[in-house]
């Protein structure tokens, strides 16, 4: 399996951006390309590995990119939003509305109006909101499957911060202590008919994922075996995303069609293969489909330290910056042409970005080969969770996105003016 883009690839997707003048090299500072073909090749490991009526989204937290989107929409694959802004940008990058669902902790009684009025699928975050959804059924008739999201406390990863299912939560209902409240809220909503579960994303076991699904099948087969009377059945499990990626290039990551296969075998064992799984997967798709290349602006050779300042830090790896003990990326770099430098000797170097705050350090101690002023940083695997977390701290313009579909290049988002900055402050 080919989990990576390769290094060959890289040299050709920068050095052929170069000649055409897609990429600027006096106002480029920075830039994302986007490897649709690396998406594609993902898609389809992901349609092997489940079964074929599994409905599949996109997290849009995770790439939000409109030109991006439509290229999934076209495969058939839905999308997830989180918030109202990205319920927008899902109709508008024409998702149809049975293709939405909405999952987030904080849905207003607006928005959920607004969702039941769509049909969108509705995943509610706790009782309260459940309540409160029965409140608004009464005056909006609505198409929309609803289901709850449950904790299944199942334990932490390897990353405390992107783990949801431990003890304690923001997300869900608790399932070992809240089971009966759950169980009674499927008999008094009889428009109650699925169940949502996230154990996390990176940093969270093939087995954790797992189990955590097992204990969402446990429910369901306690929540069927409560409704035989009523003639009704859970109809769908949402297992979220959070299958693991690779960010280091010798290391494989879990297999998803094996991942697939063994969720198969659970619905079997426990008699719900009329179970529709839904997914919502967003690092798996995205990640490995994207680097960013940031021009070495300062070498900074000092007796202690070598550094070298880059124009991408923390405004678009906040999470490598904040948390570096838990995020790691590959390096490479490349030459003012775009081509790939392999001399033997090498330097360590701090990678550090151009914010005005300590933690601002990419990576420490990476060693490369001898880096001028002028350079390009290659930072590898950064297709998702990057720049959908921008930050406009100091200001900086959002970069440039190029996307690479076949062997044709399109810029999917220009390079942010100081007119749109000036624009984000005013209004």
């Amino acid at each position: 399996m080919n989990h990576f883009i390769s290094i060959k690839k890289i040299q050709e997707y920068f050095s052929s951006s170069i000649t055409s003048g897609l990429f600027n090299t006096i106002h480029d500072t920075s830039a994302v390309f986007y490897d649709f073909n690396h998406l594609f090749y993902k898609i389809e490991l992901l349609s092997k590995a489940f079964p074929e009526n599994t409905f599949h989204t996109t997290a849009i937290k995770a790439n939000p990119l409109i030109k991006v989107l439509h290229e999934i929409k076209k495969i058939g694959f839905g999308s997830e939003a989180a918030s109202e802004g990205e319920l927008f940008i899902a109709q508008k990058a024409g998702f149809s509305n049975d293709k939405i669902v909405f999952d987030s902790p904080a849905k207003t009684h607006k928005e959920l109006e607004y969702a039941l009025k769509n049909d969108f699928h509705i995943n509610a975050d706790s009782i309260m909101e459940l309540d409160r959804i029965a409140k608004l059924k009464e005056s909006v008739k609505s198409k929309s499957n609803i289901g709850l999201r449950i904790n299944p406390q199942v334990g932490y990863g390897k990353i405390k911060s992107t783990s949801l299912a431990g003890e304690y939560s923001k997300f869900g209902v608790p399932l070992k202590s809240h089971k009966q409240e759950i169980l009674n809220c499927f008999k008094k909503y009889n428009w109650l008919t699925g169940i949502h579960l996230h154990i996390g994303s990176q940093g969270c076991e093939m087995k954790l994922l797992l189990n955590g699904i097992e204990s969402g099948l446990k429910l369901i087969k306690e929540i069927n075996e409560l409704l035989k009377t009523d003639d009704r059945e859970v109809s769908f499990i949402d297992i979220g995303g959070g299958l693991p990626i690779s960010y280091y290039h010798n290391t494989k990551p879990p297999d998803i069609i094996d991942y697939g296969r063994k969720i198969n075998d659970m619905l079997t064992s426990y008699d719900l293969d009329r179970l529709q799984i839904i997914t919502e997967f967003g690092r798996y798709l995205h990640a490995n489909s994207g680097f960013i290349v940031s021009k070495v602006e300062y070498v900074k050779h000092y007796e202690e330290s070598n550094t070298l300042i880059i124009h991408s830090g923390a405004d678009i790896l906040l999470r490598e910056c904040l948390n570096p003990n838990n995020w790691f990326h590959e390096f490479s770099i490349f030459d003012k042409a775009g081509r790939l430098k392999q001399n033997s000797e090498t330097k360590k170097y701090h990678i550090a970005g151009p914010l005005c705050f300590a933690n601002d350090i990419v990576a420490r101690n990476i060693e490369l080969p001898v880096a001028n002023e002028g350079d390009y940083i290659v930072i590898h695997d950064t297709g998702g969770y990057t720049f959908s977390m921008w930050s406009k701290y100091v200001s900086r313009l959002f970069p440039k996105i190029i996307g690479i579909k076949n062997d044709s290049y399109e810029l999917l988002r220009k390079r942010e003016k100081l007119t749109n900055i000036l624009d984000y402050w005013s209004d």
